[in-house]
């Protein structure tokens, strides 16, 4: 495989220089450090204000190497859309191995809501970088953020029907009308809606209490959307294993 070549000076015990040494970069560490440099830039700048010359510039190469790797800007854009992963599938492992019904759903939504607006362990950049490129895909073509929603509602619509389903006929859910799948869509976009006023650290907004207070009473909002009572919620959302659910995937 082609590999390229990085000098590094070194200097001898007694202060001389010595002639430099190069050590190999494989093509494909090249390739992951050329979308390293670049993930960053597209969150912070958005597609159309991050040219290939900040791209090189950032990840050390001259833009002839970057189009060896990447043909044009449009397909790095691409590679990079495709390789930031999926946080709400921390979420959903939590939650598969549940007996189905109301409570499963109530932690599942909780969770959704915590791994949103809060960080989750291990993480915390990609999770930044997801958020601003979904955030500026929304502003610009939103072919990123069509690519997200997709991915949630794959990973999320059987388990999320499944637990409504045994919810209902265990009486601890009132069947609705209309579509459950934009009742879901009503309560992720809350958390979005959320999540955006935070980004930039210091809130949009001040709510009374904490920010924790403040995410129970949007995950509470968005239940009872979806049909659950507040009793029920109240029943399953003080629970010694929602506390343990979150511990294993939130950054205290």
């Amino acid at each position: 495989m082609r590999g390229y070549f990085v000098s590094v000076r070194l200097l001898t015990l007694d202060g001389s220089r010595k002639m430099p040494t190069k050590t190999k970069m494989s093509s494909d560490d090249r390739r992951r450090s050329i979308i390293a440099a670049a993930k960053p830039l597209f969150a912070e700048k958005g597609f159309k204000a991050t040219s290939v010359r900040h791209i090189a510039k950032a990840a050390n190469v001259s833009e002839a190497l970057l189009y060896r790797h990447f043909p044009s800007k449009v397909e790095l854009y691409k590679v990079i859309l495709n390789y930031v992963g999926d946080i709400s599938t921390e979420a959903v492992n939590e939650m598969k191995n549940r007996e189905p019904g109301a409570e499963t759903l109530i932690h599942l939504i909780y969770l959704l809501y915590f791994t949103i607006l809060f960080e989750v362990s291990g993480k915390g950049d990609e999770q930044k970088i997801h958020e601003r490129l979904l955030f500026y895909s929304l502003l610009e073509d939103g072919s990123y953020a069509r690519l997200v929603f997709k991915k949630i509602f794959t990973s999320l619509q059987e388990i999320i029907e499944k637990n409504y389903t045994a919810g209902v006929q265990q009486g601890e859910i009132a069947r609705a009308s209309g579509s459950l799948e934009k009742r879901f869509w009503f309560a992720h976009h809350l958390a979005m809606g959320l999540n955006l006023c935070h980004l930039a650290g210091k809130p949009a907004f001040h709510y009374e209490g904490t920010k924790r207070d403040m995410v129970a009473d949007a995950v509470n909002f968005a239940l009872r959307g979806i049909g659950i009572t507040d009793k029920v919620i109240t029943k399953y959302s003080k629970s010694d294993k929602l506390k343990i659910a979150l511990s294993k995937i939130m950054k205290e």
